[in-house]
């Protein structure tokens, strides 16, 4: 699949009543890791058009988003640009290492960029990158789809047939995210999204917004996004 022209379209998906929904709900539960931004300095690995970045860059002492297709950083840098949002996309693939210096950003984070690396040598690379640039004291962040919930079977499903960009993906377990958190220490983790992935309309999502956090009560690891954190601890 050709990322750049997906780029076209992705923006434009957050703007529909499905996209403003998940959206709203993958935002406030990644807020609730990275917590609050100001005066700091924060990299999204893997940020597409920025969608989430722009919702952190306020106030923050620098604002840095990184991602391998060009199509995707020049639909953020315009977008950035008419918010009048001070935000650095930088073009390069992870794999290659990231381009700072140890411990430099208060903040790390990644969404739905994982599912794209090889599951083993090069998922323990991305997550080593992204450690290596974390300063003592500050947190490591990624949301991963989840590989138990109604909305991954339905994009395996898609994925059958039609080119899907999740025909290569690998979504993750909440075990997995665990063993893949715990080599860094001590992590928090949770999940959100449990609408049906069937909805479309807004009248729907405004029926079940109520329903979110029962059904996480009950079902707390089957949410269609997961989300990890790890505090990187201060150096003695």
């Amino acid at each position: 699949m050709d990322l750049d022209k997906l780029s076209e379209k992705y923006a434009d998906w957050y703007q529909t009543a499905r996209g403003s929904y998940v959206g709203e709900n993958e935002y406030s539960c990644l807020s609730d890791h990275i917590g609050d931004t100001s005066g700091k300095k924060i990299i999204e690995v893997g940020c597409g058009t920025g969608f989430f970045l722009r919702k952190f860059s306020v106030n923050t002492e620098e604002t840095v988003g990184f991602d391998i297709t060009e199509g995707m950083l020049e639909a953020g840098k315009k977008i950035a640009a008419e918010k009048e949002l001070d935000i650095d996309f930088i073009q390069g693939d992870v794999l290659d290492g990231l381009p700072f210096d140890d411990n430099y950003f208060d903040i790390v984070y990644s969404n739905s960029m994982l599912e794209f690396f090889e599951p083993g040598e090069e998922v323990d690379k991305v997550l080593n990158e992204m450690w290596r640039i974390l300063t003592p004291g500050g947190k490591m962040v990624i949301g991963v789809l989840n590989s138990k919930s109604t909305w991954a079977y339905k994009r395996i499903a898609e994925a059958l047939e039609k080119d899907s960009i999740f025909s290569q993906g690998k979504f993750y377990s909440w075990e997995e995210i665990e063993d893949l958190l715990s080599d860094f220490g001590k992590y928090k983790i949770e999940s959100t999204l449990f609408v049906p992935p069937y909805f479309r309309e807004k009248k729907d999502f405004d029926w079940f917004k109520d329903l979110e956090h029962e059904f996480k009560k009950r079902f707390p690891k089957r949410g269609a996004l997961i989300v990890g954190s790890v505090e990187k601890e201060e150096e003695n």
